[in-house]
């Protein structure tokens, strides 16, 4: 999928791209305080929870972009600004949680 969004060339693809695979490039723990809010211009805008992940983070900016751009298999991203997350659900509904996998009940009949 990657590739073909990478044919895409457009800002929300990139974004929805990014957001599917947040947790696999930065990991469980930074995922779980950030998530990628905008990537336009080779700038990318990433949510942080509370002033001291956004100020723990910012001697990480050349580390998540080399880690996005890895990921990315090219230059998406040249720049990273933290910004304040807004208030909303921390948690990732299991419906949209890529990583969880229904359990299936086989039919009796």
């Amino acid at each position: 999928m990657g590739t073909v969004v990478k044919r895409i060339e457009r800002p929300e693809a990139a974004l929805a791209w990014l957001t599917s695979s947040w947790t696999t490039i930065v990991g469980k723990t930074l995922a779980a305080h950030t998530r990628p809010m905008r990537c336009q211009s080779g700038l990318l805008e990433v949510a942080a929870d509370g002033k001291g992940w956004r100020k723990q983070l910012e001697c990480m900016k050349a580390e998540f972009s080399a880690r996005v751009n890895q990921a990315w298999g090219g230059n998406l991203v040249r720049e990273i600004k933290f910004v304040a997350a807004k208030p909303g659900p921390k948690r990732v509904p299991r419906e949209l949680d890529n990583e969880h996998t229904p359990f299936v009940r086989k039919r009796k009949g």
